[in-house]
């Protein structure tokens, strides 16, 4: 099924409302988004995770799982949470789903199993930002990376 403008929006919302929790406890929150028997859009119940990963649960039997959704935590100089990882990207290709990702600076990304890319839907404070976020900690993001620009990136931090 492709991506809707329906499913961002939801994904989008699903990510704001776990931001200024994300920032508090500097933790990665998790989980699916997916369709219900209704085919109404749903997202499994956040997961707290650690400072730099997240595994969500299982979901239930009747759920079409579409995506995987997580936020980055709290802003933090010396990691580098404004882009995915290769493996935030390798995660959903492994399990053959996309995959939304939220960040400090209120952006959020796409991650396409298909076209093994993360690309930006919206920039700096499209979502809510961690207050103690410094925009120019990372003034070069690209609006998308490919699977290899993203372990370089993961070599380089």
């Amino acid at each position: 099924m492709p991506q809707t403008a329906l499913e961002i929006d939801f994904a989008k919302t699903t990510l704001e409302a776990l931001q200024s929790l994300s920032f508090e406890k500097n933790r990665e929150y998790c989980g699916y988004i997916g369709l219900d028997a209704a085919e109404t859009y749903i997202a499994t119940r956040p997961k707290k995770g650690r400072k730099g990963s997240c595994r969500p649960k299982r979901t239930a039997k009747d759920v079409r799982v579409l995506a995987s959704y997580h936020t980055h935590g709290a802003f933090y100089e010396d990691y580098d949470s404004e882009t995915p990882s290769s493996d935030d990207l390798l995660a959903d290709i492994d399990e053959g789903i996309d995959g939304y990702v939220a960040t400090p600076g209120g952006r959020v990304w796409f991650l396409s199993k298909d076209a093994k890319t993360a690309t930006l839907l919206c920039g700096e404070d499209c979502i809510t930002a961690d207050p103690n976020y410094d925009p120019k900690d990372r003034p070069n993001i690209k609006p998308q990376y490919t699977l290899p620009e993203l372990i370089d990136l993961d070599t380089a931090r």
